[in-house]
């Protein structure tokens, strides 16, 4: 643990989380955050990256002794299902479950796993979110005690579109007040750090910007931030086409694109104030604050430009992301 960091758990001491997925944009986040809060971290990542804040561990979870070893000693576990590569599928799969037999059997106190909004539903034809029902299902199962997050589309799917945004321009495969459910990474996070402090729910909580979000927001939001038009333009071509230019496999694309017709075909929302059970006062960011903090801070917002400040969320790196 940091020496600058103060414990500030339920039990009044500082915890050994393992986050899976730690080089992740999800992962990455929640392992600060833990590690600000307090707690002592380990990151498993097949391909980690050395870091001052907290331990790194590498290893592949698709191997169940491996996986076993990994959590030796580790009481809580936040788990987010991986989606790269080229069978991203069969290894979210493998990775999640390898996770759950083996915290069961090293004693797990919690584990904390990040799903998907619909994740309980199954069935939806959007295989990206389908593919979670039966992990939900294992976990549940387990006997470990546990907290699900389901966040939704991630606003940081943005840096993509950034270049876009800059010259006045946004586009989606929809209608520019079609709503769906969004969510800012951060605030998976700092939920993230709550419910491993607050201990085991047995839940499943919701978690995205209340209402949903609509193109047209997004295009009020930067032109607030901004003081610059942006105008819209329904993409027309088909959700394939329209995710062709992400920076993604075609394995992936087609998972985006199912995900996308998913969207248009009913309201893509779900309770995300429900988590105010277990986290008293929790409070999502608002869209413009997501805007000004993220995609236009203080000294970027006069001068147009075309290069981004952090990979999209729907690379393959972190394709887990809806």
């Amino acid at each position: 643990m940091s020496d600058h960091t103060h414990p500030r758990t339920v039990e009044g001491h500082a915890q050994t989380v393992a986050v899976v997925g730690v080089t992740g944009t999800i992962g990455s986040r929640v392992a600060r955050a833990l590690v600000d809060a307090g707690h002592e971290v380990i990151g498993l990542s097949r391909n980690p990256q050395p870091t001052a804040a907290y331990r790194v561990v590498s290893v592949d979870l698709r191997d169940t002794e491996a996986a076993e070893t990994a959590l030796a000693g580790v009481e809580v576990v936040y788990l987010t299902p991986p989606e790269g590569g080229t069978n991203p599928l069969g290894d979210e799969q493998a990775v999640a479950r390898n996770v759950i037999r083996a915290a069961a059997r090293v004693g797990v106190k919690h584990i904390v796993m990040h799903t998907a909004l619909r994740a309980n539903r199954g069935n939806t034809g959007a295989r990206i979110l389908d593919n979670k029902t039966s992990l939900e299902s294992a976990l549940g199962e387990s006997g470990v005690p546990f907290s699900i997050l389901r966040p939704a589309w991630y606003l940081q799917n943005l840096f993509g579109a950034k270049p876009w945004l800059d010259q006045g321009m946004f586009s989606m495969p929809w209608p520019a007040e079609m709503v769906w459910a969004a969510t800012d990474v951060d605030d998976v996070a700092r939920a993230a750090v709550a419910l491993i402090e607050a201990g085991p729910t047995n839940r499943a909580f919701d978690i995205h910007q209340p209402g949903g979000v609509t193109a047209a927001a997004i295009c009020r939001a930067v032109q607030a931030v901004t003081g610059r038009e942006i105008g819209y333009q329904e993409s027309t071509g088909g959700t394939r086409a329209a995710v062709d230019g992400y920076p993604i496999s075609d394995v992936h694309k087609d998972l985006y694109a199912e995900l996308y017709d998913y969207f248009k075909s009913e309201p893509f929302l779900g309770e995300p104030l429900a988590i105010t059970d277990a986290i008293p006062g929790f409070a999502y960011g608002a869209l413009e604050d997501f805007v000004r903090r993220n995609l236009y801070p203080a000294s970027d917002t006069d001068v147009p430009s075309t290069d981004t400040e952090e990979k999209a969320v729907i690379g393959e790196e972190t394709a887990a992301a809806v």
